[in-house]
C-alpha cells in the first residue's frame, strides 16, 4: 500500500458529539498494523443512550471500571496520532469519529485535527458503480453502505454481532486493503 492509512473506528454514547459521551477509541496504522484502543470512561456531564450501549456491547459499570479518564485517552491517542503525521484519517464513516474525536479533543484542551479523510462507503459506492464489487440493495435500489455490507461483498466479516471499536477498525483496514490496494489478478 503507497498510501499510509490510519484507520479509526469509536463507539459512542450516541449520535451526537457535541451530547454524547465517547466510549471507545481504536485506530490501526496501516504500516505495521500496530493498533491504539482504550474504553473512555463517560463522564455526569455527558449523555449515554440506552440503544447506543446495545449496539455496541457495553455498560456503563463496565466503563467505569475498565474505561479511563477521557483526557488521559485524548492525550495517548493524540500522541500516538503525531508520532504518524502524514497518514491519512480513514474509516467507514470518519465523519461520525472526526466528528467526536475533536469534541473530545476539543473538551480535553488538547490540539488535533484529523486533516485528509478517506471514507469507505464512498469507495465502496464507486467500487459497485464500476461494476468492481456487488453491494447489496436497500429498499429504494442503492447499495447499502453499512461496514457489514461492504465486508461481507468483500468476503470477510466480523466475529460478533456488537460493534467494537478495535474489531470494527481492523475490519475496515482489510476492506481498504481489499477494495483499494490489493492487486487485481
Amino acid at each position: 500500500m503507497k498510501t499510509r492509512l490510519i484507520v479509526a473506528d469509536t463507539e459512542t454514547g450516541g449520535l451526537r458529539a457535541d451530547r454524547h459521551a465517547l466510549l471507545s477509541i481504536a485506530a490501526v496504522d496501516s504500516e505495521g498494523g500496530e493498533a491504539f484502543h482504550s474504553l473512555v470512561r463517560p463522564s455526569a456531564d455527558w449523555l449515554v443512550d440506552e440503544e447506543a450501549l446495545k449496539v455496541n456491547g457495553l455498560s456503563l459499570d463496565f466503563l467505569r471500571d475498565a474505561g479511563r479518564a477521557e483526557a488521559v485517552v485524548m492525550n495517548e491517542f493524540v500522541k500516538w496520532m503525531k508520532a504518524r503525521k502524514g497518514a491519512v484519517f480513514a474509516g467507514a464513516n470518519p465523519g461520525f469519529d472526526v466528528a467526536f474525536l475533536e469534541a473530545a479533543a476539543k473538551r480535553c484542551g488538547v490540539e488535533w485535527r484529523a486533516g485528509r479523510t478517506l471514507d469507505l462507503r464512498g469507495a465502496a459506492w464507486l467500487a459497485h458503480e464500476r461494476n468492481i464489487i456487488s453491494l447489496p440493495q436497500n429498499s429504494e435500489g442503492n447499495p447499502k453502505l453499512s461496514l457489514d455490507a461492504i465486508a461481507e461483498s468483500l468476503g470477510l466479516g466480523r466475529s460478533g454481532e456488537k460493534h467494537d471499536a478495535l474489531e470494527d477498525a481492523l475490519l475496515t483496514m482489510a476492506c481498504f486493503k481489499t477494495l483499494c490496494f490489493e492487486e487485481k489478478k
